[in-house]
């Protein structure tokens, strides 16, 4: 099984763990999730992607900064070894 990547690679650098959501198929860098609640609180009237294609790195530090911590539904992706 390949292991799961950012569904927002490409839109801006990737960092931290990967995450999933729930039982969902999203999966989200720890940077990709906090940028998205960030986002998500100030409704910025452009989609999520476009957003972050935007971004300048001063301003993605910014949103960083005051971006709050990632939340409970989001949990970490635990890497099991296959078994051959």
């Amino acid at each position: 099984m390949n292991s799961p990547e950012c569904d927002l690679k490409g839109h801006g650098p990737c960092s931290g763990p990967i995450c999933q959501r729930g039982m969902t198929f999203n999966h989200r860098c720890d940077a990709h999730v906090k940028l998205e609640a960030y986002w998500t609180k100030r409704n910025l009237g452009k989609k999520l992607t476009d957003w972050l294609d935007g971004l300048q790195n001063a301003e993605r530090q910014e949103a960083m900064r005051q971006a709050s911590p990632r939340g409970k539904h989001w949990r970490e992706v635990i890497e099991r070894p296959s078994e051959e």
